[in-house]
């Protein structure tokens, strides 16, 4: 029988703006929503399109504190920017409103799952996973993926979550939020802090307490390409999976992992995405019964996000989607963008190595991957 899956959508997730300069274009989104309407995904009748509200006061509060919470509300009421961080995240204005809106979509996946409405929730304004509970940090105003992993334990019940973060970046926010408990394991694909920010996601981090062994980073090297990037994949989300026994799955879909992003240095093509998609939501289907909170994450380039949302989603939806891109998309891309419009959904080309090149990722995949292996495994009850 085919699945229900919820796409959470709206036009004011636009207002999440972090200045005129910033990387971080919420067009993006709306350009992937839009290129899921061109193509006939959503037309699907297995796909809804709910409404939602933002998240409360209270709702905020699973994860952050009062006083921080007071402060972003109280910066957004002015009319011009307020930095809340080191430098790279500002309030603006309406931005307590809007980022609870995108809470809130995050909120609305696990509602609607947790609720047998749907089995896959889509936010692609979430994917927060920077944002401490006291402070912003990486273009995160609240942390929507932790506050999500908290509804769940609080509303629902649930004690074992598994959040899967695909971010070129370590989800650092979501891993110190649940660093010293065992009822949300955090498992991060990343590239290395060696090279990005923030710095952190080594595989020594196990977590701490009654956490340890609950928190597992897989860094790469940059210009790790498909091939390399789904072994280590294959190598540690499975077992963790078949071991943990999660009740739900939450998953951060950044894309900045793309070869066109300009914030990392991995060289992924939209074939990773759809098999990431694909072998995720078989694996939450055999081992939690289907219950799957999905959301956005980092993503600077307009020519890959679009495309590879879109693919992750149809992935999800069971949607196979042509390829070449209707003229109505590539117009309004043109119109938002000032640029020319990619014309295929899936990539034409693909980053190509040296045979040097490969041997050297090669070498250095197999050690973190083994190092994941050695340190992990073992606090996991993971045979190997």
């Amino acid at each position: 029988m085919t699945k229900k899956v919820a796409f959470f959508y709206h036009p004011d997730f636009l207002r999440y703006d972090l200045g005129p300069r910033h990387p971080l274009r919420q067009e993006r989104i709306m350009l992937h929503h839009e290129l899921c309407q061109v193509l006939g995904i959503l037309e699907s009748p297995n796909i809804l399109e709910p409404e939602f509200s933002p998240a409360t006061e209270d709702q905020v509060r699973l994860v952050h504190t009062q006083s921080y919470i007071d402060q972003v509300r109280k910066l957004s009421q002015k009319d011009n920017y307020s930095v809340l961080d080191m430098g790279d995240t500002s309030a603006f204005p309406g931005a307590y409103e809007v980022t609870c809106l995108a809470v809130g979509a995050t909120l609305a996946c696990v509602d609607y799952v947790m609720k047998g409405k749907a089995s896959i929730g889509w936010n692609p304004a979430g994917g927060l996973h920077h944002a401490r509970p006291g402070s912003a940090a990486g273009f995160c105003i609240f942390n929507d993926v932790a506050i999500a992993c908290r509804h769940l334990q609080k509303q629902y019940g649930l004690e074992r979550i598994l959040y899967i973060d695909i971010d070129v970046h370590h989800g650092d926010g979501v891993q110190e939020i649940f660093y010293n408990e065992s009822g949300v394991l955090t498992l991060s694909i990343h590239e290395t802090g060696r090279t990005l920010y923030p710095g952190t996601g080594f595989p020594e981090e196990l977590g701490e307490g009654e956490g340890e062994g609950y928190s597992v980073n897989v860094p790469l090297p940059p210009y790790t390409t498909d091939e390399f990037y789904l072994q280590a994949f294959e190598a540690i989300v499975p077992p963790i999976i078949e071991t943990y026994q999660p009740e739900a799955i939450v998953m951060q879909s950044g894309v900045d992992t793309h070869f066109q992003d300009q914030l990392g240095h991995l060289r992924l093509t939209t074939e990773t995405y759809t098999k990431v998609a694909a072998r995720v939501a078989e694996l939450t289907n055999h081992y939690t019964g289907g219950r799957l909170i999905t959301v956005g994450g980092g993503g600077y380039s307009y020519l890959s996000v679009p495309r590879c949302w879109t693919l992750m989603f149809s992935e999800y939806a069971e949607f196979v989607v042509d390829d070449e891109i209707p003229k109505e998309w590539l117009q309004l891309f043109k119109e938002t963008t000032g640029l020319e419009p990619p014309t295929h959904v899936r990539d034409q080309k693909a980053p190509q190595l040296t045979d040097s090149e490969r041997n050297q990722l090669k070498k250095v995949i197999n050690i973190s991957i083994e190092r994941v292996k050695q340190l992990a495994f073992p606090l996991l009850g993971i045979k190997d």
